[in-house]
Order: C-alpha cells, then structure tokens, then sequence
C-alpha cells in the first residue's frame, strides 16, 4: 500500500511512513519524506529553488536568515530546502546548534566544521538508505570521498580487460589532483589530502586513509606527533583545518562537489537561538565565529556554488544577548530593507510573515492521513477527513496562533484514535 497526492504523485512506503509517523507524533524535528506532509509558503521554496538555479549559473554564494518562533517551521522549512535542494543534485549539510554542553556549540569552530563536513548528504546517499534523511547517522563526506576513489578506480579498469594496474592509478591520481588544483583552484593542502586518501585507499593502507579522512573532518591529526606529523608535511599538508585557514579549506569543499557534478552545496545552521544560553565569552566567541562563517561565502575569495541558511527565534535578532550585542554580526544581518515583510527572496525571512492558512493545515492533515493509512495498513474513510477538519477548527478557536507543531500531534493522536475504533 501506498499513500500519494493526486497532484504531486508522493509516493511513500510502509517502513519510511512508520518513521515519519513515529516523529509526527513526537512533535519531534523530522527531515525524511517532507513532501507527503507538508503544505504551505510555497513562495519561500520557489524563491528558495530560484536561488538555487542562479548560484548555479553565476558560480556565486549567498547568507540567508529564517526568524520564527519555536513551532512556527524553521526546522520543517529547512527540510523542505534540503528536499530542493537533493533534487537539484545538491550536497545538504544540516547542523543543529545545541545547548551548554550538550552536542554542537557554536562558540566551538572545531566541532561547528566538523558537524558541516559530516553531517553532508547528497540525494544518491538518502537513496542508498531508504530515504532517511539523518545528517551525521552516515559519515556523508567520507562517502563522498570514497565515490571519488571508486570513480577513479573505474576509469582506470574501464581502460584495460578488467585489472587496475597500480601504475595506471598512480598516474589517474596525479592528473585528478593536477586538475583541481589548476581548474578549480583548491587549496594545496586541500588537493594533497586527496591525493594521499586515494594513494592510501589504493594500496589498502587503512591506518593512513583514516588519518586524511579526520583531517577533512577537522580533528587536529597533526597533534598526534611523531610518524603521523611527519609524514603529513611531508605529503604537502602542513597543518590541521581551524579558523584560520577555514575560508580556504570550506572553498576547497565546495569546489570539489562542483568537480564531481554537484549543483551545489547548502549548510543549514538551525537553533541558533541555543547560543543565548552560554555564559558572555561563549556567546561572544560564538557571534565572532558565525560572521567568520558567513564571510566565508563573500563571492570573491569564498565558498563557490553554495548557500548558507541561518534559523533563529526572534530573540536573537532582538534580545540585548542577541547578534545586535556584536555590531560587526549585526551590520551583516539588520540592515535596513533586508528584513523582507512578504519578499520571498529577501535576505532575512520572517515566518510570522508566511503563516500557515487553515486550507495549508487542512492539507497537511489530508497528507498525514494518507501517511497514517500506509503505516498502519487501514483504510479511512470520507468521515474521517470530516473529523479531522472539525478538529482543526476546534484548535483553531482556541488558538487563533496555531502552531503547525501542535497542529501535526493533534492530528496524529486523533487519527490514532480513528483507527483503534475502526479495528
């Protein structure tokens, strides 16, 4: 059984509806199969796909702010841009700042890089895990890179009867280097971790491989002294990635997607409102690391085909401990006209301003009702939609500000209910 929208044909299966029913449910964040859900502000993800198109086409970068108060949809937003974005062949990285001590700090540069070059997804991995969309669940750069290898390896073989000379690969190595380096003008340190991943992964040397693969991750490799330091600088990789040499290192990546056929590549930064939390020199240090990352896509010396989504709630663009306590953050986020009002392509997009219409929610219970049926193999009928609408109608009179959170619970838990009484 499968559950579909006349006119956008969604098709889902029983395993990924049970997953996304289970998160529903929750009120929990979910990312995978937004499509067979979601309804509403269709503007944002048109202007949104549009942008997509141009960066594509001027080889540029671009910042983007999403403001809307918890429940409202940032989160639901950013998976329906990651959604565009697949489609597109796009490589998504969606990083969740989190609380004090609790997982990705924002103050901290090492584990905000880290968390973007892992927690990367293209549309040929979410495929090769069912359609889970669970950034960091998969090592997402280090199946980038190991596609890259194979690639390589199969252009060697395609040449001969089916053996991969060593000399040969040797020789594809050197010229793929060559290449980026000249082409797409990566960073000297950058081409040189890959040629000795590719080296490594052709003579089986496994210990060396996972050295250069938690270099591109941005662990401090170079620390472990010894062997390891000396063998990298002597391959031509001075120094571990951190802030300093950020700029050139995050350019490099992007270059390199757009070298193995990305579109692009989008960095989704999502509860920025978590940094409000720290004591002043963490939330300090956090604001200068955040415009450190967003001068990273300046169109001249910075990342190349890629979009960068910030998400906050209102009290970081208001609050005294907000981005206006860091003027040189501020400057780059609160000027004037940037705030948008019903400009879908404005620089800073207000969800207060696209809510959600009582149609938009109608729809989204229709598409979770579909879902329900796949997941928990019934069949409702004409009443069922009827209770449903009854029921958002109800919420809707106690409150008039529905969230779409409280919305989606509401409507699981009922049709929870719907399907015991139909058993």
């Amino acid at each position: 059984m499968t559950a579909s929208c006349p006119a956008e044909r969604i098709i889902i299966d029983r395993p990924q509806a049970l997953r996304i029913i289970e998160k529903l449910r929750k009120g929990t964040d979910c990312l995978e199969g937004v499509q067979s859900f979601s309804a509403g502000r269709h503007p944002l993800v048109a202007a949104a796909v549009e942008q997509f198109e141009e960066l594509e086409l001027s080889a540029g970068a671009t910042v983007r702010w999403v403001r809307g108060r918890t429940g409202q949809g940032k989160t639901h937003f950013f998976a329906r841009l990651i959604d565009s974005a697949h489609a597109r062949n796009w490589v998504t990285s969606y990083v969740q700042i989190s609380d004090k001590g609790a997982g990705v700090e924002l103050h901290r540069f090492e584990e905000v890089y880290a968390a973007i070059i892992r927690n990367c997804l293209c549309s040929e991995l979410v495929a090769e895990e069912s359609g889970r969309i669970e950034p960091g669940q998969i090592a997402g750069w280090d199946w980038i890179l190991q596609h890259w290898w194979t690639s390589l390896r199969r252009q060697v073989a395609a040449r001969g009867s089916g053996t991969v000379p060593t000399f040969r690969l040797q020789e594809t190595i050197a010229q793929a280097v060559t290449a980026l380096r000249r082409r797409w003008n990566v960073h000297a340190a950058f081409a040189e971790a890959l040629r000795q991943f590719a080296l490594a992964e052709m003579e089986g040397d496994v210990d060396w491989s996972n050295v250069i693969r938690r270099w591109f991750q941005g662990h401090d490799v170079h620390s472990q002294g010894g062997d390891v330091r000396a063998r990298l600088r002597a391959a031509g990789i001075p120094e571990s990635v951190r802030r300093q040499n950020a700029r050139e290192m995050l350019r490099s990546v992007s270059a390199f997607l757009k070298y193995r056929g990305h579109g692009g590549v989008l960095i989704l930064l999502d509860e920025l409102e978590n940094v409000l939390h720290q004591p002043p020199s963490g939330r300090r240090a956090a604001w200068v690391i955040l415009r450190e990352l967003i001068d990273n896509l300046d169109d001249v010396h910075g990342m190349t085909h890629a979009a960068f989504y910030i998400a906050a709630t209102p009290d970081v663009f208001e609050a005294e401990k907000g981005i206006t306590e860091y003027e040189a953050l501020a400057e780059r986020v609160l000027l004037p006209g940037h705030h948008g009002g019903r400009n879908p392509a404005a620089s800073l997009i207000d969800l207060a301003a696209w809510p959600l219409m009582r149609e938009d929610l109608l729809l989204v219970g229709e598409r979770i009702t579909a879902l329900h049926m796949v997941a928990k193999n019934w069949q409702a009928g004409a009443e069922v939609a009827q209770n449903l609408a009854e029921l958002l109608d109800e919420c809707l009179r106690r409150d008039r500000s529905l969230t779409a959170r409280s919305w989606v619970k509401e409507a699981v838990n009922r049709l929870d209910q719907l399907r015991e009484a139909h058993r």
